[in-house]
C-alpha cells in the first residue's frame, strides 16, 4: 500500500511566508549542471578548449548555488519534519541529490587539478553525464513528493476546508 499523508499538505520548514524556499533555488543548479554536461559534450564533439573551460566555470557556479542555497533549503525540509522523513521519495531524493552534488564536487577538484581541458575528458564527461541522470531521477521523485505526497503545499489559513474539491487516489 502506498504512504499517504494529510492531503493538506506536510509543511516545509525552509519558507518565506508560506512559500516554500526549496523550489525557488533549485533551477539554478539544475540549470548549471545541465549546462556542465552539454558543454563537455560541445568540448568532446569540437576539441574547442572554450567548452572545458565554460564547463569549469559552470560547474563551480552550480557548487555555489546548490551547497549555499537549493541544498541548504532541502536539509532544513528534510531534517526539520518528520513528515518528509516518513516518505521514502523523500529519502531517494536527498540521497541521490547530495550524490550528485559530491560528484559535481569530485569532477570540479578533477578539473581544478588536471586542468579544465584535460580533466573534462573522459572522467568529466562521464560524471557529468551520471549527474545529469541522477537529477532526472531525483527531480522526478521530488515531483512525487509534491504531487502525490503534497509536501510543501498547505491550505491558506481560515480557508474553508470543506468547499474545496478533494484528490481522490485509486488503491
Amino acid at each position: 500500500m502506498p504512504e499517504t499523508h494529510h492531503l493538506l499538505g506536510v509543511a516545509t520548514t525552509a519558507k518565506i511566508g508560506r512559500h516554500p524556499v526549496h523550489p525557488m533555488w533549485i533551477p539554478f543548479p539544475i540549470a548549471l549542471l545541465v549546462s556542465v554536461f552539454l558543454s563537455d559534450v560541445m568540448f568532446w564533439s569540437t576539441g574547442n578548449a572554450f567548452w572545458a573551460e565554460a564547463s569549469f566555470w559552470l560547474l563551480g557556479f552550480a557548487l555555489l548555488m546548490s551547497g549555499a542555497a537549493a541544498a541548504l533549503a532541502g536539509f532544513a525540509d528534510f531534517l526539520g519534519n518528520a513528515a518528509v522523513r516518513s516518505i521514502s521519495a523523500a529519502w531517494h531524493h536527498m540521497i541521490g541529490n547530495v550524490t550528485a552534488v559530491v560528484l559535481a564536487l569530485a569532477s570540479f577538484l578533477l578539473r581544478l587539478s588536471a586542468g579544465a581541458a584535460e580533466g573534462a575528458l573522459p572522467w568529466g564527461l562521464a560524471l557529468s553525464t551520471i549527474i545529469v541522470l541522477l537529477l532526472l531521477y531525483t527531480g522526478w521523485k521530488g515531483g512525487t513528493l509534491v504531487y502525490e505526497h503534497r509536501v510543501g503545499v498547505q491550505p491558506e489559513e481560515g480557508e474553508d476546508l470543506t468547499s474545496r474539491p478533494r484528490l481522490s487516489r485509486k488503491a
